[in-house]
């Protein structure tokens, strides 16, 4: 069996029992689920969209204030970036000052097609749009901001204005690896942490696996942004009985006990 050795998205694949479903196995592709990835930027933007929906409707985040930058208040060589991640630490100060106690946030970094960063952020409470110039005037940041009331129902469509495809597209040009586009309020988690699945990694693509599957079930394909020219779409995943080239050198006995509690799960 021929094994990639580099990761790449959708090179790999991750494998493992299927809960309530006794003696199927799943076979999933392991997608990078990057911003920076052709394939997983759309999908992962939509996630992301209703994710920061869901976030403004538990914490009542109703106001969406755009913070911008002067141009001849940034420092010559400064990126601009991190000159506006500065000042909105700055930011964050004034307003616990301001209203008694730190407020809950979720924030978007956009690069515009002049080079310079500005923030989009979502807020909890009313704030003056006069003292929120005032105060980001005051940091460095420059008087042009805009505060304003948003139906919290409809957060992911003004989020779209801003989070689509392009835009993140260039943004994510114009930072560094591994910069992140959001910051959160440490009261806002925006992606929790996975529970463990009993679920492996193997080194094959999915084909592998799906070639070798006598009577693969519950197959799906991904429309993915790279095949959408041709008119094709990508297998993503698929269940079947558990196979030899799955398992690989694990021990079959070891695996098939530690898959019976899972497969048992919501059966009863």
């Amino acid at each position: 069996m021929r094994k990639v050795k580099s990761f790449g998205c959708g090179n790999f694949s991750v494998v493992g029992p299927v809960k309530g479903k006794p003696g199927a196995f799943g076979y999933s592709s392991l997608f990078c689920k990057s911003y920076r990835c052709n394939r997983c930027r759309n999908p992962k933007l939509k996630k992301a969209r209703a994710r920061i929906a869901e976030i403004a409707q538990e914490h009542k985040l109703t106001r969406m204030a755009t913070l911008t930058l002067d141009p001849a208040r940034i420092p010559n060589k400064r990126k601009t970036d991190r000159y506006i991640r500065n000042c909105w630490r700055m930011m964050r100060v004034l307003l616990a000052r301001e209203f008694k106690g730190s407020l809950s946030f979720v924030g978007v970094l956009e690069f515009q097609k002049n080079g310079r960063a500005h923030l989009h952020v979502l807020l909890g409470r009313y704030i003056r749009q006069s003292w929120l110039s005032e105060a980001w005037e005051s940091i460095g940041g420059g008087e042009v901001v805009d505060i304003r009331f948003v139906d919290v129902h409809r957060v992911s469509a003004y989020l779209s204005v801003c989070l689509v495809g392009d835009k993140v597209k260039l943004t994510l040009e114009l930072l560094p690896m591994r910069a992140r586009i959001f910051t959160t309020s440490r009261s806002i988690v925006l992606w929790s942490k996975k529970k463990a699945s009993g679920w492996w990694l193997r080194r094959e693509g999915i084909e592998t696996f799906y070639n070798a599957a006598p009577n693969p079930t519950n197959v799906r394909f991904e429309p993915v942004e790279d095949l959408k020219p041709f008119g094709l779409e990508l297998l993503s995943s698929f269940e079947s009985p558990p196979l030899q080239e799955a398992i690989g050198n694990r021990n079959v006995i070891k695996v098939l006990k530690a898959a019976i509690p899972i497969w048992n799960a919501g059966t009863s």
